[in-house]
């Protein structure tokens, strides 16, 4: 697997697929009514994603390792990216926090062998999160 810096998401080879990890997948009709149709439900991390993850967000890394997959599998609010194309977030809520992956979508119309996959994943209260709500379009929302 390569990690494409151009667009955010993975390219499939067979060299170094060790650097990439299947972190669970996404209910593609939560998101094909925005983005269009996507080339897999399959969600992946690279470990430059995730070194970043570990660098710059290293208090949130430890939410990560327990509740990343859970962010993606079972998110509590999916939100459209108004400010990068292609993009969504998924928000996991938690009794003390709320959870945030921004995720590049692998689109019908991206180069074929694309996967979702992760940007980055940070911690974000309640008052960013209502902003978030405010000024992106929800796609979904347990409530």
């Amino acid at each position: 697997m390569i990690n494409n810096p151009g667009n955010g998401t993975i390219e499939k080879t067979t060299e170094r697929s060790q650097d990439v990890q299947s972190i669970g997948k996404i209910d593609i009709n939560l998101f094909e009514n925005e983005f269009g149709r996507l080339q897999t439900d399959e969600v992946v991390l690279t470990k430059e994603r995730e070194s970043h993850i570990r660098i710059r967000h290293s208090p949130d890394y430890s939410y990560f390792e327990e509740y990343g997959a859970e962010a993606v599998n079972n998110p509590d609010i999916i939100l459209a990216d108004r400010k990068h194309e292609s993009t969504a977030f998924l928000i996991k809520r938690l009794p003390d926090t709320n959870l945030s992956i921004v995720l590049r979508l692998a689109l019908g119309t991206d180069k074929a062998g694309l996967k979702n996959s992760i940007m980055t994943f940070h911690r974000v209260r309640d008052s960013y999160l209502k902003k978030m709500l405010k000024r992106n379009k929800v796609l979904y929302n347990r409530e």
